[in-house]
């Protein structure tokens, strides 16, 4: 398909608006599942702080989500992302009235912000001629990087979103909640920290020694520990060759207290955790 113009043609604003209709059906099974998750997090958490985090985070977990669609569907996915991306991210320099208010809750904020982005959706939807070439560009950061990001309605005429009939739409959505939960995590998490216990003289363990029984026998009880080991090589007085292991302890949580490790509840670290132990498998991790 030619590239959009000012004067865009009848098939492209259909094409644009065909998968507009898309995108505000995506958005609108997107926030049920936002909400879910976010306050998931909070009750594995046993968090009861659920205080704003500002407008940036809250972009931040969109932005994340949105970037998925562009792994997912390849190059046609790409200018999906980098409109919704760019629509969402431009918040921020551009704030709209809606967004503009104090607010208690990091829930409340999240649900504005994606009634935000239905709203403008829609105004593009009504009227796309009008917003075919208008920039919208911002910034994100995920859990890695910052990403800068430029998009435009126009450039929604040369792909195609996949509509609910078909299988791909349920593979994006999946991802992308996927992506929206572990930045919700990321954001959350900042306020634990990882402890490094530091021994004046650490275990040690003589060869023959087995590191995944040692682990597979204590992580299993405390699920939000976390193991490295190193082993160094030593010879004794007849000549004899002999390794020595050594256990380097971790673990996250509040942070030790005088009758406490701090440590993550065990409802969480199920939830985030792949592998607790070698003989501990855990899918949903």
């Amino acid at each position: 398909m030619s590239t959009p113009s000012s004067n865009p043609t009848s098939e492209q604003i259909n094409c644009a608006k065909e998968n507009l209709h898309k995108i505000i059906i995506f958005n609108k099974d997107l926030l049920n599942q936002a909400n879910m998750k976010l306050e998931s997090a909070y009750a594995l958490l046993n968090d009861q702080n659920k205080s704003d985090l500002g407008l940036q985070t809250t972009i931040n977990f969109l932005g994340s989500c949105f970037k998925t669609i562009g792994s997912l569907l390849g190059p046609e996915g790409v200018f999906i992302s980098n409109f919704l991306s760019g629509l969402v991210s431009s918040y921020v320099t551009d704030t709209p009235v809606s967004l503009s208010q104090s607010y208690a809750t990091l829930v409340k904020r999240l649900q504005d912000v994606f009634i935000q982005i239905a709203e403008d959706l829609s105004k593009h939807y009504e009227d796309p001629v009008k917003y075919w070439n208008v920039i919208l560009t911002g910034s994100f950061n995920t859990y890695f990087d910052k990403v800068n990001v430029t998009g435009k309605l126009g450039d929604l005429s040369k792909c195609s979103f996949p509509a609910e009939t078909d299988k791909n739409y349920y593979v994006v959505l999946k991802a992308s909640i996927l992506e929206l939960d572990k930045s919700i995590w990321s954001a959350l998490l900042k306020s634990f920290v990882i402890t490094q216990y530091v021994e004046t003289k650490s275990p040690s363990w003589n060869e023959p020694c087995d590191t995944n029984a040692i682990d597979n026998g204590f992580l299993k009880t405390h699920k939000s520990y976390y193991h490295e080991w190193t082993s160094t090589d030593n010879t004794d007085k007849h000549g004899n060759h002999y390794k020595i292991y050594k256990r380097y302890e971790y673990n996250i949580g509040t942070g030790v207290g005088p009758l406490t490790d701090g440590a993550l509840n065990d409802g969480a670290c199920h939830y985030l955790f792949k592998n607790l132990a070698t003989e501990v498998e855990n899918d949903k991790g």
